[in-house]
């Protein structure tokens, strides 16, 4: 299936201009409808033993697990990051919004958690995984569309590059404490938490959307922090990095802000990174 693609000089324009690269997407309204139904099995089965025994396929790279901690707050914030052979997983916690301002750390917390599939998943996952398997299609769907920005907006540091690194991310963003009356204060925190305004330390990002509408990046002609049209539904969004500039593109700086829908719950989003492994590196 064909993808919409943007040339480079619509894309410069865009940035003249303020306009976002936002184009609809027929694999997402057709083949990928149910992807935030999906994501959420996907979360419903990973766990630390379901990643343990999906990465320990060879004795020369063991899966791992560490636990960072905030320097600053290590009883509020931290970080279990899982590292093997096949995907990567990441389960980032936040004190909860009663904890965060006393001294004293109660039950309630807030969490984001990551699901990261390369290139090489799909040849080495070493059983069937069909919540796992849906998002390693996905990749290869639209890692096309990644090659063709990398030919297309990055030519003139191709020399520069080791290898390019195609990464999907399936996010969660999630409150296992919150009871039904205090749900909204508890998403509000995790955006708050969690949503911090960036850029990526990428060449590019494709943004493959969000169940409900929290993005929102920095508007290139004025600077005004605006929504995306069209994530929420089947919209795609082509997002630079901060390797970009190199390449005189101006960086998408991005973040969240809360929606205070009470009808919502738990948030995913989908990202699919472009990174330069540079020479020398």
């Amino acid at each position: 299936m064909k993808h919409n693609l943007i040339s480079a000089e619509s894309l410069k324009q865009m940035q003249a201009t303020g306009e976002w690269p936002v184009v609809h997407s027929e694999l997402l309204e057709n083949k990928y409808n149910d992807r935030y139904k999906r994501a959420g099995e996907l979360f419903d089965v990973l766990n630390e033993d379901i990643f343990y025994a999906l990465n320990d396929i060879n004795d020369k790279q063991k899966p791992t697990s560490t636990v960072v901690y905030d320097p600053n707050i290590p009883n509020k914030s931290y970080a279990h990051q899982y590292q093997g052979a096949v995907f990567g997983y990441d389960v980032d916690v936040m004190a909860g919004p009663e904890s965060w301002n006393s001294d004293t750390v109660g039950k309630d917390y807030v969490e984001r958690r990551k699901c990261y599939i390369y290139d090489w998943t799909s040849k080495k996952l070493p059983f069937e995984l069909p919540e796992l398997e849906y998002f390693v299609e996905m990749h290869n769907d639209f890692k096309p569309v990644l090659q063709y920005y990398a030919d297309t907006c990055y030519s003139d540091q191709k020399d520069t590059w080791n290898k390019n690194l195609y990464k999907l991310m399936i996010i969660q963003y999630n409150v296992p404490t919150a009871e039904e009356n205090t749900r909204v204060e508890h998403r509000k925190h995790n955006t708050e938490r969690f949503g911090d305004e960036h850029c990526d330390e990428t060449l590019g990002g494709l943004h493959l959307g969000e169940n409900f509408i929290e993005f929102h990046a920095k508007n290139t002609l004025n600077s005004s922090w605006e929504h995306i049209d069209g994530l929420e539904q089947n919209s795609m969004l082509w997002m630079f990095g901060e390797h970009a500039e190199r390449s005189g593109w101006i960086p998408t700086y991005h973040g969240m802000t809360h929606n205070s829908n009470p009808q919502h719950d738990t948030r995913y989003s989908i990202i699919f990174d472009l990174q330069a492994r540079y020479n020398g590196e």
